[in-house]
């Protein structure tokens, strides 16, 4: 018998595929977050990051008026100056929004002198990470990602979910997140615990929504853990 038949499939670069970048969501919560420039572009990345519940850092001469609003509401902290190299100090993510090619690439180097994540916009050989294009509803999160090659293509995709994914999903999600609490104080076994959640996501409930029916809905999600609960507890 061959030695290696007995081995594990082989998966990832291993198998002989190939990726540029890592995908992963980040949590920036309370994290101190800095954007360098103060145009449109950095005003959609600083919008981006509060949502996100970052705290945020903009560093420009000048700022929009909806970036100026954000400062005097104390929402934002802003440095009315050129990028300084002090002003990464503590921080976890850095994002170069200027049209100064020298001021990017001081914000690259000096990001990865001290370790931080790093996005100079539309320039992937300055980045250690990229923004992908995102669509979401609630609690739904679709990112979307070329690798840098098309943003235009990933916006495309971006807007062909946006017709599948409808507001449905945000409130199917809310109902799934109170079932999910509620199984899990009630039903210890894993194996029965997977199977209830199969049964919420495979059931009419999504149907129900669709159809403006939200009350029926989480009736039905209701009797699917209570059915769940009741033959965990050896009732049913």
């Amino acid at each position: 018998m061959n030695a290696t038949e007995d081995l594990p499939p082989k998966s990832g670069a291993a198998s002989g595929l190939q990726a540029r970048y890592y995908p992963v969501f980040l949590d920036v919560a309370g994290r101190r977050c800095v954007v360098i420039g103060g145009g449109e572009v950095a005003e959609r990345k600083v919008e981006m990051l509060l949502a996100c519940g970052a705290e945020v850092t903009v560093v420009s001469p000048q700022m929009t008026p909806r970036l100026a609003f954000l400062s005097q509401q104390g929402s934002i902290h802003h440095e009315k100056r050129e990028f300084f190299l002090s002003c990464l100090e503590g921080a976890f993510l850095v994002i170069g929004a200027t049209d100064d090619e020298n001021v990017n690439h001081a914000v690259w180097r000096e990001g990865q002198s001290r370790h931080l994540l790093v996005n100079v916009v539309d320039a992937p050989e300055l980045c250690n990470f990229i923004a992908p294009a995102v669509f979401q509803q609630g609690d739904l999160l679709i990112s979307i990602s070329t690798s840098g090659k098309s943003p235009a293509l990933a916006k495309r995709i971006r807007q062909d979910l946006e017709s599948r994914y409808g507001s449905e999903y945000a409130e199917f999600l809310k109902i799934l997140g109170d079932m999910r609490e509620r199984v899990f104080s009630a039903v210890p076994q894993v194996e029965q615990r997977k199977e209830v959640f199969e049964r919420l996501v495979v059931s009419e409930i999504l149907d129900l929504l669709r159809q403006g029916n939200s009350a029926e809905a989480r009736r039905r999600a209701e009797e699917i853990v209570r059915q769940a609960v009741e033959s965990a507890r050896g009732k049913g």
